[in-house]
């Protein structure tokens, strides 16, 4: 049953959609690779050319770019294929080692339904979701009698979770309010006290030092009320309704389950039910708490259930012989279905592909002005002849005058144009129906060149970027057109 699983896990990974980052991701990766250094200082941009840039993704950048220049989208998806496979393969291995029966087990990992969202596409958060498992393992295993040596596992997973992604946060709160409260009662400073200390210390292995996870702290307190999965969860939401069933299994559990429950093992868990509260995104490490921290009760539940309706003494279930080759047949066939899927990643119609085409066809050179989840798909297209007003780095690169004066421009309100007042850029592509684009229209020094049913490119009139465009115009077929990464 488990390689069935594992199969059909596979067969429904396969297909990705493109990441509004992953164009970033990717040309950032490269960039590294080839210049065998981690990025200082921006030049992506127009608006921050130049400013500090502490790229706290750039060890998942560069790992993208060694599969994509080995494997193209093939290598990226069996990437994030295998990076579910590990976070599948720790649970199994946790609950049969708790004790929980494989035919349990199979009863248990579907919980970890609201780990599928995120992988759906290729991110970096990726990383986080196994090695924030590893980290509730180990913390689950101590805390049933393992050696308090166990933990010196987590130092060199954080020193690399550090350079992969900014998740590592959550597993450090955790981590960290795990050992405090267990010091307190237990006085293990040096036995468990030690291996979290070197936990701690090992984040600053970065080729940033310390500033990488002060940066961390320092960013995730940023508020982003614009992007979905930085929004609440909302429990009436097909999603949350999942959440919800989870969460209510898992206490079913704890409530039925015959097995020892730690105080301080429910409090995290009570801990990371409530994180999706604060933000979307948490989700998946609620569920990864709900099978790491409440899936042994929860199998201990099932077994109380099944003890409680097994058949009168001499009379048995009939199965065939064949019906153990059965799950095989089924993980075959699924693997068989998942090899003959394509293994590209699909770029969604919303994104400006005809536009960007035509602006690379005209060999334009400039400053270009663009809506905010278009920013990395255009830094892939036409960069290093057109530079970006601003993209999915926020943070990392943008102050906050300029992230919400760009906020003021895609919504236009306030002083909606006062970046082009100050840079003077000469194109700006934009959403075709968008606020800013209405905007534009009314701006008599500005002309509409180009438009699809995406996307509207308008020009400073008067310009060289203007004379060019229009030519492009008169020439341009639009026969190129490539809905697939990159």
């Amino acid at each position: 049953m488990i390689v069935l699983a594992a199969a059909l896990l596979a067969f429904v990974l396969v297909p990705t959609q493109a990441d509004n980052d992953l164009w970033g991701h990717l040309r950032f990766g490269l960039d590294i690779l080839e210049t065998h250094s981690v990025p200082t200082v921006d030049h992506y941009s127009f608006t921050e050319a130049g400013a500090p840039w502490i790229d706290d993704e750039w060890l998942s950048e560069a790992l993208y770019a060694l599969l994509w220049k080995a494997w193209g989208a093939a290598g990226l998806v069996t990437l994030k294929i295998a990076l579910a496979l590990l976070t599948g393969i720790l649970c199994y291995w946790h609950l049969a080692s708790s004790g929980v029966s494989s035919a349990r087990t199979v009863l248990v990992l579907p919980m970890l339904a609201l780990l599928l969202p995120p992988f759906f596409m290729v991110r970096p958060l990726e990383f986080t979701i196994p090695a924030f498992a590893f980290t509730l393992i180990v913390i689950y295993r101590v805390e049933h009698g393992a050696s308090a040596a166990a933990l010196w596992a987590l130092p060199p997973v954080y020193a690399l979770w550090v350079n992969l992604h900014g998740g590592l946060l959550a597993g450090l709160a955790i981590l960290g309010m795990w050992a405090a409260a267990r010091a307190v009662v237990h006085r293990e400073w040096l036995q468990a006290g030690l291996p979290v200390a070197a936990t701690f210390a090992s984040i600053s292995l970065t080729p940033y030092g310390w500033r990488l996870p002060v940066f961390l702290f320092h960013a995730v307190s940023a508020p982003r009320p614009e992007i979905v999965e930085w929004e609440p969860l909302r429990i009436t939401s097909p999603y949350g309704a999942m959440y919800a069933a989870v969460l209510a299994l898992s206490i079913a559990g704890l409530i039925l389950s015959r097995m020892e429950k730690s105080p301080r093992l429910l409090a995290i868990f009570g801990i990371t039910s409530l994180l999706p509260f604060a933000a979307l995104r948490h989700a998946p490490l609620s569920a990864i708490a709900a099978v790491v921290l409440a899936g042994p009760h929860v199998g201990d539940m099932w077994k109380r259930i099944a003890e409680g309706t097994r058949p009168p003494a001499g009379r048995s279930m009939f199965i065939p012989g064949w019906a153990p080759l059965l799950p095989l047949i089924c993980a075959a066939a699924f693997v068989m279905a998942a090899v003959r899927q394509p293994m590209h990643i699909s770029v969604s119609n919303q994104y400006p592909v005809k536009a960007a085409n035509f602006l690379s066809a005209s060999g334009i050179e400039g400053d270009l002005i663009h809506r905010f989840n278009w920013g990395e798909y255009l830094l892939w297209r036409l960069e290093p002849r057109m530079k970006v007003m601003i993209d999915g780095r926020r943070e990392t690169v943008y102050s906050d005058d300029v992230y919400q004066r760009c906020f003021q421009f895609q919504t236009g309100t306030g002083d909606w144009d006062s970046l082009i007042r100050q840079y003077r850029p000469d194109v700006a592509l934009l959403e075709k129906d968008s606020v800013s684009a209405n905007l534009f229209r009314l701006k008599t020094d500005w002309a509409e060149v180009y438009q699809d049913d995406v996307a509207v490119i308008f020009v400073r009139r008067d310009t060289a970027a203007a004379d060019r465009l229009a030519r492009t115009a008169r020439t341009n077929t639009r026969a190129s057109e490539s809905f697939q990464f990159p």
